[in-house]
């Protein structure tokens, strides 16, 4: 062969080396660029810049933290696996930029805005049995201001006596009037055997410092204790400051401070003060109760202590027991002085909250107590059944 022949020959060999050669390199090349893109896509999803439909609401993201805390926050859709959608295609990181969050605007004048039930049985097991049954509803308007209207039917019961039945109708206002909260009430008190009694409620409140808020308290009424309150026709004008102060997220304080004007000329006052500190679902707390009254009343009318004093610790504990249930229980002891005499405090109770649906909850609660009744000043094992119904809409 000859010397142009084996250069043809070694030439071919090269050039088909090259095309076999040419698509591995490319395809590694391709590999290699993949590879880049997916890792930029991955920085991207971890600094959940995606579409902003992918991104929760902070509210949602709070909720998800209350219920577990120790969860890892790399994608916001994590938090709600519903929100998982398929990777989006390369582009570029600035394309991605979330539009402004746009407020719901309110559009109707006013809206019906909840609608909320209490109820309550008490049962001093010496004759006394009281039931209270009341439902209020509520309308907001566009410019913030809550309007109320609340009803309902009570029964008062003592043995011996013959029944009270009550319905009462109160219409209140709340708005905000500069830092001022403000909510007042007024209304009638029908009964089936006294006469139709006219009632007001004030409240207000204003935070004067961080974590201090303070608050005015008015009220004229009246006095539905039992029967034999509302039978002798008591009215009651009371009146005072609370004051609350989240000392540190764990530490709280609430006083309150009464003053009492009857209309059968007696007087009285109350206060009453709460320490708080929370450790995770459990929490311990001091309770200081004062009352005092300028006289007695007459016999078999109202508990009108000249010095009256509890105190008690506090021991509770507060979780989920499912997650749509919530339960709290509390244990109290001490000691009450009544008459310069000293006797044990005790009580336990327990409430739970349900969560039925998104805009519906229910509270239920028990307590057993053997603190003196302010309505009697019997000191006895009186229970008391409490709930209430809260629907938003």
């Amino acid at each position: 062969m000859s010397n142009s022949s084996k250069l043809l020959s070694f030439s071919i060999l090269i050039c088909a080396s090259m095309s076999s050669i040419s698509p591995a390199l490319r395809a590694e090349d391709m590999q290699d660029k993949k590879g880049t893109y997916q890792e930029q896509n991955n920085q991207v999803n971890l600094l959940g810049i995606k579409d902003s439909s992918n991104i929760l609401p902070l509210q949602e993201i709070e909720k998800s933290l209350n219920r577990s805390q120790d969860r890892i926050l790399a994608l916001p859709s994590r938090l709600n696996p519903s929100l998982q959608t398929p990777e989006p295609e390369i582009i570029p990181v600035q394309e991605f930029i979330s539009p402004p969050k746009l407020e719901s605007v309110m559009t109707d004048y006013a809206v019906l805005d909840s609608m909320t039930t209490n109820f309550q049985g008490d049962d001093d097991k010496i004759g006394q049995v009281n039931q209270i049954f009341e439902p209020t509803w509520k309308w907001r308007f566009k410019d913030g201001t809550v309007i109320s209207f609340q009803t309902g039917f009570n029964s008062f019961k003592l043995a011996g006596k013959e029944s009270i039945y009550n319905v009462p109708i109160q219409f209140g206002v709340a708005k905000r009037i500069g830092p001022v909260n403000l909510d007042v009430r007024g209304g009638i008190d029908i009964f089936n055997r006294v006469p139709t009694t006219a009632n007001i409620e004030v409240n207000a409140n204003l935070s004067v410092f961080d974590g201090v808020t303070l608050f005015g308290f008015f009220e004229q009424k009246p006095y539905k204790s039992n029967v034999n309150t509302i039978e002798n026709q008591i009215k009651i004008r009371r009146f005072g400051p609370n004051v609350y102060w989240q000392i540190d997220p764990y530490t709280t304080l609430f006083s309150l401070y009464r003053w009492g004007d009857y209309s059968d000329g007696n007087t009285d006052q109350q206060s009453f003060s709460r320490l708080e500190r929370k450790w995770g679902q459990f929490a311990i707390a001091a309770n200081l109760f004062t009352w005092f009254y300028e006289r007695e009343s007459a016999p078999n009318t109202y508990f009108s202590p000249r010095d009256f004093l509890v105190y008690t610790g506090e021991l509770s504990w507060q979780g989920d027991i499912f997650n749509f249930l919530n339960c709290r229980v509390a244990l109290n002891a001490g000691e009450q002085r009544g008459a310069g005499n000293f006797s044990p405090a005790n009580s336990y109770q327990a409430k739970c909250t349900a969560k039925i649906s998104p805009n519906i909850e229910a509270d239920l609660g028990y307590a057993h107590s053997n603190v003196r009744k302010p309505d009697t000043g019997l000191s006895s094992n009186s229970e008391s059944v409490s709930g209430q119904v809260r629907m938003k809409f």
